[in-house]
């Protein structure tokens, strides 16, 4: 199962996320939740990673993925990392409806 913890402060904004496990949806390397779940995660660490402002601190291995933010940046691109982020657990939130055996999304707030 893939496990997917969302991170949100006292406003709800997203401060960090990790993503660890597989799906055993399918073979190794063609299991298509994984392969939904990385393509969702890692396009949303491309968004971030071209925002100026915006500093994050990324660990990826294998099978387990975390995502801190370091730095919201100025308000135009807090602004941007704020629409990423909810849009990646969206997506994210998607994929665990439709494979919820495989799929599992925890959001908390601190």
């Amino acid at each position: 199962m893939i496990r997917i913890e969302i991170g949100k402060n006292s406003k709800g904004d997203i401060y960090k996320f990790s993503i660890k496990g597989h799906a055993g949806y399918g073979e190794y390397g063609k299991d298509i939740v994984c392969a939904a779940v990385s393509a969702i995660s890692q396009t949303a660490i491309l968004g971030l990673e071209n925002l100026r402002s915006v500093k994050i601190k990324k660990k990826i291995r294998e099978g387990d993925l975390e995502v801190v933010i370091v730095e919201k940046g100025c308000e135009e691109d807090n602004i941007r990392l704020n629409a990423i982020l909810e849009t990646m657990v969206m997506g994210l939130k998607d994929i665990a409806e439709d494979y919820p055996i495989h799929v599992k999304v925890i959001e908390e707030e601190v």
